[in-house]
C-alpha cells in the first residue's frame, strides 16, 4: 500500500505543476538574491554596522525563502493527500480496497508511508536548493550555522508536511474531498496567523496575544514549526542578538524543543483517530 500509494503520488498532476512551480520559485529567489546582494554591497556603511545591516536584512531574506518554500511544501502536502481516502470512497474505488485481504489500519498507515516518502524526498530538495542559493548570495546570514544545525533545521523541515499530512488523512476520513480540502487550508491559514500572534505578543510583551497564539500553535503546530527550523539554521535559538531577526519572516521568541516534541504526539493522534474514524465509517 506504502509504495503504491508513493507510486501514485508522484505521478499526480499537483505534484509536477508544483515541483515545476518550484523550480520556478528557486529561480526567481536566486536572482532577487544575487540583485539584493549588489545592494548590500553598496551600503555607504563603515565597519561593523555595515555587518550587522546585512545580517539583519540576510536573515530577512533567508527567512523568506524558507518561508514560501514551506508554504509550497504545505500545499503540496494538503492538496495531494487530502482526498486519498475521502475520493476513493466517492468513486467506489475503496469498495474494492477493502474486499481484499487487508485491514482498513493497514491502508491509513501506508497511505501515510506512501506520501510520506514523496514529501520527506521533495522537502529535501527544496531545503537545499534554499540553502544553497543563500550559500552562494547570502553568506552572511548562516555565518554562524554549522553542519549540525543545517541538519537539525533540515529535519524540522522535512517534518513540516509530515505533521499536514497526519491532518489531512484525518480529515479525507471524516469530510469529503472538497470539503476537507477547504478546511485543511483554512486550518493551515489558522495556525500561520497563531504564530504571528505569538510573536507580536512576544515583541509588545502582550500576554494574551502570547497565550492565544500558543493556544492555536497547539491545535495547528505549522508555523511553530517553522519558526523553530529558522531560529535553528539561524542560530537565534538562545542568541543574545536574535532580536536582529525580528521581522515578517523572524522570530520573536523561538519555540522550545518541547514543541517539537509535541508534534511528534499530534501526528500520532491524528492517525490513531484517523485509523478509528474509517474503521468505523460507512462505505
Amino acid at each position: 500500500m506504502a509504495r503504491l500509494t508513493f507510486l501514485e503520488g508522484s505521478r499526480k498532476k499537483v505534484f509536477l505543476i508544483t515541483l515545476l512551480l518550484s523550480l520556478v520559485f528557486l529561480l526567481l529567489y536566486g536572482l532577487a538574491l544575487e540583485f539584493a546582494s549588489r545592494e548590500m554591497l553598496r551600503l555607504d556603511v563603515a565597519g561593523p554596522q555595515q555587518v550587522m545591516i546585512q545580517q539583519i536584512i540576510g536573515h530577512q531574506l533567508l527567512g523568506s525563502g524558507l518561508y514560501f518554500a514551506s508554504f509550497i511544501l504545505a500545499l503540496l502536502a494538503l492538496l495531494a493527500s487530502v482526498g486519498s481516502i475521502a475520493s476513493e470512497i466517492e468513486n467506489g474505488l475503496m469498495h474494492a480496497v477493502v474486499s481484499k485481504p487487508i485491514k482498513r489500519w493497514e491502508i491509513v498507515l501506508g497511505k501515510f508511508l506512501g506520501y510520506t516518502g514523496m514529501l520527506i524526498g521533495y522537502a529535501l530538495l527544496l531545503y537545499v536548493g534554499v540553502i544553497a542559493i543563500n550559500r552562494l548570495y547570502n553568506p552572511l546570514a548562516l555565518t554562524l550555522a554549522g553542519p549540525e544545525s543545517i541538519f537539525y533545521s533540515a529535519l524540522l523541515f522535512v517534518w513540516q508536511p509530515v505533521v499536514l499530512l497526519a491532518l489531512a488523512l484525518l480529515l479525507s476520513t471524516l469530510l469529503r474531498t472538497i470539503t476537507a480540502g477547504i478546511v485543511a487550508v483554512l486550518l493551515y491559514g489558522l495556525g500561520s496567523i497563531g504564530g504571528f500572534l505569538e510573536q507580536i505578543g512576544s515583541m509588545v510583551a502582550r500576554a494574551d496575544l502570547l497565550n492565544i497564539g500558543i493556544a492555536i500553535s497547539l491545535f495547528m503546530p505549522n508555523d511553530a514549526l517553522y519558526r523553530k527550523m529558522l531560529a535553528t539554521v539561524t542560530t537565534t535559538d538562545g542568541n543574545p542578538l536574535q532580536a536582529m531577526t525580528v521581522g515578517p519572516f523572524g522570530i520573536s521568541m523561538p519555540p522550545t524543543n518541547a514543541m517539537v516534541w509535541y508534534t511528534l504526539f499530534y501526528v500520532i493522534l491524528c492517525l490513531a483517530l484517523a485509523v478509528y474514524t474509517f474503521q468505523k465509517r460507512d462505505l
